[in-house]
């Protein structure tokens, strides 16, 4: 039984040598202690309390820019072309719509903005009413393709049936924009709306093509009319769901065809249409150069009454009143080409009338009292003035024959200075004939007012053809 040792007042055990103390603490003065301790400790705690000022302030400092960050959150820029509401727990704030420019409101999650796209937006018809082969060959390879077995498969090809129970195709895009964000969040919202608009873009391709033939949509309906029965069929059904869509307008992509195996017959069809219309054009352009070549550019008044004239005629009347309103009309100045030509020359030739002929008659006239009294004298002074003028002429030549010869017989040749002054009298006749059968008179040139440009001091001249000068509507 072993014996357990003891340990003396210094706690060391009993039978062990003592050990040297390695450190001594010792205290030279007991008064005073706790405040040199205190004393100590006093800039570690000064220390202490200024970087836990610090970090406080710091910490204040980023709460405050929490605070700020947190309501400018609130703030929202709308874009020229974007539109939206603001809401508050759910709410809707303002039916009337976000203006565009900065919008406030309060930060998330109390309040938010749903903004979207308000205008520029289009959508096509989904290739519903299409061939899909003619996306993949291309419209002209398809139909130099077709077949007349080829069929319309309705799990691939698009089409629509017209009110003849014909098929056809077409493609159409529409553009339209949101006009009242409030009723569009309510009942569509920003990602059905495309899909919404296709809807209605084809139900409104079906609903036309089921009241008009395939030759009506063709031929007798214009593409501005049938883009505008399309925008206003889709724009009905929209305004159905009271959604605040508006179509703006709706673009043909493809017009109205048949299909591709029966294109080839239209577009055949449709050249010999177009030769057609450019010759009835051209005809027609024919007939107005021709009246305005008679007439002028006021010839339907005369046309009006010439056809005046002869049903007055037609049903028993005189028609003299008319017919006084025709000759006004000529008279007055307003005609121009060829009948302005032949008033002018019959104005002309009753001007040589009176120049020549009438001044004969009124001459004789004044000489008939005279001849009733001495006709041998009146007569005398008639030959020897027409034998005068006669002779006083340049080309004339005198022979003079002793009175006591018998007979004669003469062989000159004139002299040279009459010669010339015949040929001279020919090439002028000759003139004046070229220029009253081809040009006309200075009269039928420079009457021609109605073909002076505004304050210019010319006329519109065109070469033709032959290389000839002429007026803007001189006959050819």
């Amino acid at each position: 039984m072993s014996k357990t040792p003891t340990r003396d007042e210094q706690g060391t055990p009993e039978g062990d040598s003592p050990r040297a103390a390695s450190a001594r603490l010792e205290v030279t003065q007991g008064v005073g202690d706790a405040a040199m301790l205190r004393e100590a400790m006093d800039p570690a705690n000064r220390s202490l309390a200024d970087a836990l000022q610090l970090s406080f302030r710091l910490l204040q400092v980023t709460i405050l820019c929490l605070l700020v960050l947190f309501l400018f959150s609130g703030f929202k820029t709308v874009e020229a072309n974007q539109s939206g509401v603001a809401t508050l727990w759910g709410a809707i704030v303002d039916r009337d719509g976000l203006e565009p420019g900065l919008q406030m409101n309060w930060p998330p999650p109390v309040g938010e903005f749903v903004v979207f796209q308000a205008e520029g937006r289009t959508v096509d018809d989904g290739e519903a009413f299409v061939t899909r082969g003619v996306g993949v060959q291309g419209r002209d390879r398809a139909v130099k393709q077709a077949k007349a077995t080829d069929r319309i498969k309705p799990e691939r090809d698009g089409s629509f049936l017209t009110s003849d129970r014909e098929i056809g195709h077409i493609a159409s895009e529409a553009r339209f924009e949101i006009v009242d964000p409030h009723k569009f969040l309510e009942t569509v919202g920003d990602t059905e709306a495309d899909e919404l608009v296709r809807l209605a873009l084809q139900r409104a391709t079906v609903t036309i093509a089921a009241r008009h033939t395939l030759h009506e949509l063709r031929e007798s309906l214009s593409s501005d009319a049938v883009r505008e029965m399309l925008r206003e069929r889709s724009q009905a059904m929209l305004d159905a769901t009271k959604c605040g869509i508006q179509i703006v307008d709706v673009t043909l992509l493809d017009e109205p065809k048949p299909p591709l195996f029966l294109q080839k017959s239209f577009e055949d069809f449709s050249r010999v249409s177009q030769r057609v219309e450019a010759d009835i054009e051209g005809a027609r352009q024919a007939a107005q150069e021709q009246l305005i070549g008679v007439a002028g550019e006021r010839h339907s008044d005369l046309e009006r009454l010439i056809n005046t004239y002869e049903s007055e005629l037609s049903e028993g009347r005189s028609g003299d009143e008319t017919l006084a309103e025709i000759d006004a009309w000529l008279d007055g100045g307003e005609a121009s080409g060829a009948v302005f030509r032949a008033i002018s020359g019959a104005h002309r030739y009753k001007t040589e009338i009176e120049k020549t002929i009438g001044s004969e008659a009124r001459r004789f006239q004044s000489l008939l009292p005279g001849w009733r009294q001495h006709p041998e004298l009146i007569i005398a002074q008639r030959l020897l003035k027409a034998r005068s003028e006669v002779l006083s002429s340049e080309d004339a030549e005198l022979v003079y024959v002793p009175l006591a010869l018998g007979s004669l017989r003469l062989d000159i040749s004139g002299q040279q200075h009459v010669r010339d002054a015949r040929r001279r009298t020919d090439l002028k006749r000759r003139q004046e004939n070229t220029w009253d059968n081809r040009l006309g008179s200075a009269v039928d040139v420079f009457r021609r007012v109605d073909e002076l440009k505004g304050d210019a001091a010319g006329r519109q001249l065109v070469i033709d053809e032959d290389g000839r000068l002429r007026g803007m509507r001189e006959d050819r």
